[in-house]
């Protein structure tokens, strides 16, 4: 073996080394890298659980209070109101006037306690579904007169599973405040639409536009427009929301949801 054959010989050796070493180099930052997406993963998960568990935890307080309500204060109104309609056909004349007043204004805090009840848990949702339970929200919103609300669906008729109807009524619920409170809106516009692959809901209204872009701003600041657990609540069940600037004046936000029905 001459001179020529061995610098050959050690050239190949040398590179089939270079590239074993490179070879190994790169799969151990590929398993570096699984290795740190497997941990985003699972602290991914473990702040979805703990997430989660807190908004369970919130509607389960949410449904007691609201039992408590409607129970407890709502029928002690109820057996006021009672007292009040047999002191009016007992009364004299100037009694009269001050306990119709009183009635009206019994009347006044029990709707005010049906409204807050609705709020904090949606009887509808659990005997209707969604859709209906939308619907009832519409109508309970419009008798605070603050903005005109209506409701329309494609009158589809499947079925939500429990929890994302749960957050999708949510959602909306806290689309509808946001917009009271900073739009200046006159009227909302509520649409349910679903086929058998996914569920879309548009609020629409007629405001100043500013919930447009909302959600890019909340996510740098602390509690902007409560975006941010519109959010939370929609990547829960793998729900996404849109915003879109409407002509001449007003926003729609599209919220849609796939794999939105009960596994049987």
């Amino acid at each position: 073996m001459n001179m020529l054959e061995m610098i050959l010989i050690g050239t190949i050796v040398m590179i089939t080394l270079g590239v074993i070493v490179v070879v190994m180099v790169v799969m151990q930052q590929k398993q570096v890298i699984q290795y740190k997406l497997t941990l985003r993963d699972k602290d991914l998960l473990l702040q979805k659980e703990r997430l989660v568990a807190v908004i369970q935890g919130q509607e389960t307080e949410r449904k007691r209070i609201a039992e408590d309500l409607h129970d407890e204060v709502g029928a002690q109104l109820s057996v006021l109101k009672l007292s009040l309609n047999h002191l009016q056909q007992q009364s004299q004349n100037g009694q009269v006037e001050i306990i119709k007043e009183t009635k009206e204004f019994t009347d006044t805090i029990i709707q005010q306690l049906r409204f807050i009840s609705q709020s904090l848990h949606p009887q509808t949702l659990d005997n209707l579904g969604l859709s209906h339970a939308l619907d009832s929200f519409a109508s309970l919103m419009n008798k605070n007169k603050e903005v005109a609300v209506k409701f329309q669906t494609d009158n589809s008729q499947f079925p939500v599973d429990r929890e994302k109807a749960l957050n999708i009524y949510r959602v909306v619920q806290e689309l509808i405040n946001n917009i009271i409170k900073h739009a200046q809106a006159k009227n909302i516009l509520i649409s349910y639409q679903s086929n058998g692959g996914q569920l879309t809901i548009t609020v629409e209204d007629d405001g100043n536009g500013k919930l447009a872009g909302g959600l890019e701003e909340s996510r740098k600041k602390t509690g902007s427009l409560g975006l941010k657990n519109i959010e939370s609540r929609l990547n829960i069940i793998g729900g996404n929301i849109n915003f879109v600037k409407k002509a001449p004046a007003g926003t729609m936000a599209v919220v849609r949801v796939e794999n939105y029905q009960p596994v049987i």
